[in-house]
């Protein structure tokens, strides 16, 4: 079975954008008023909740930064005057006590992004997840985020707080990122927390509904394993998106104030073998506003973390590209399997 490709899954719920660690570089993010200590995990995941970490004592960096040490508040960093530093530096302020962090994770944290210079006499923060209220999930070590990120939190302990200092070369290159303000000659500084991290196949438990109406694919559907579509025939192609639960979680309910962290998979409609079938449960979990998910897969409301929907997608028209996006392609008319693995 393929990986499956996101564009097409995640157009139907809407990513979250990783905001400015992205390699592209989106801006705006969540809105929530959810304090991001604590992430809801899978039984493949583990959380960190504050409080676990260990501070190292006071509050001056090997670097010269001034940041409180201590993991979970929203950080004010003071830099010094003199020039940054040349080479990617990294500092464990705080230690956590949860399990490290893995190449292909995907890792849940609070951020808080500066450039080392300031801007017109003023500190410029150009990204903190920590003042929108909620923290933000990306894939970790597998170019989904700027490489300063991928090079130094891989093999983290969860519940850290880490500090970074990113030169041009791992962070936005000689370009820059100017709709953050960001100069191709500027060092990034990021005040990092670790919150919690989803494996590669990912799962919730859950318990399977028995007496499934007629008209859904033909699928295995054993709670928190990878579903295999086997068959499509005979599905009727929807005009609308329209969904029904096939597994009831036994998690905490899903909010839909929250993000949730999904697996899929996808199959076109009349294949009587399965064929064109894509998944996402042999990488990174993906990760969607709740209300955009609610919208498309409404079986999901009121469920819990854990639950498994199959949700029946229309055939969509080719878009074209614009200045602010990329050209999208005919899509046919799918099945999509969605599993609620956590939620933060």
């Amino acid at each position: 079975m393929k990986r499956l490709a996101p564009a097409r899954v995640l157009a139907a719920v809407i990513v979250l954008p990783v905001l400015a660690l992205t390699a592209c570089g989106s801006s705006g993010g969540p809105s929530s008023k959810n304090s991001g200590s604590n992430a809801t995990a899978g039984s493949n995941a583990a959380s960190a909740p504050a409080g676990t970490s260990t501070s190292v004592p006071g509050a001056n960096t090997d670097v010269g930064i001034r940041v409180d040490p201590k993991f979970g508040g929203s950080p004010t960093l003071t830099i010094p005057n003199g020039p940054a530093p040349k080479q990617l530096t990294q500092q464990v302020l705080s230690t956590g006590n949860g399990q490290k962090i893995t190449k292909g994770d995907l890792l849940v944290a609070n951020y808080a992004g500066e450039t080392w210079a300031p801007k017109s006499g003023k500190p410029n923060v150009f990204d903190s997840s920590f003042s929108r209220g909620a923290p933000t999930g990306f894939a970790i070590g597998t170019g989904n985020v700027i490489a300063g990120w991928d090079k130094t939190l891989v093999g983290k302990k969860l519940g850290s707080r880490i500090l970074l200092t990113i030169p041009p070369a791992d962070g936005y290159g000689s370009n820059g990122q100017p709709s953050a303000n960001i100069s191709g000659t500027d060092t990034l500084v990021f005040v990092v927390d670790l919150v919690a991290a989803y494996h590669p196949g990912a799962s919730a438990p859950g318990t399977a509904i028995k007496n499934l109406p007629a008209g859904l694919p033909t699928f295995s559907n054993v709670p928190a394993k990878e579903p295999k579509i086997t068959s499509t025939k005979g599905v009727t192609a929807p005009k609308a998106p329209k969904s029904t639960l096939v597994v009831k979680g036994t998690g905490p309910k899903i909010d839909s104030a929250k993000s949730l962290v999904m697996e899929f998979v996808e199959a076109p409609i009349g294949s009587s073998s399965g064929a064109g079938s894509q998944s996402t449960w042999n990488g990174a979990p993906q990760t969607a506003a709740a209300q955009s998910v609610l919208g498309v897969a409404d079986a999901l409301k009121g469920q819990r973390v854990g639950s498994r929907a199959v949700v029946f997608l229309p055939a969509t028209a080719a878009v074209p590209g614009s200045a602010t996006a990329q050209a999208q392609p005919a899509q046919p008319a799918e099945v999509l399997i969605v599993d609620v693995v956590g939620q933060y």
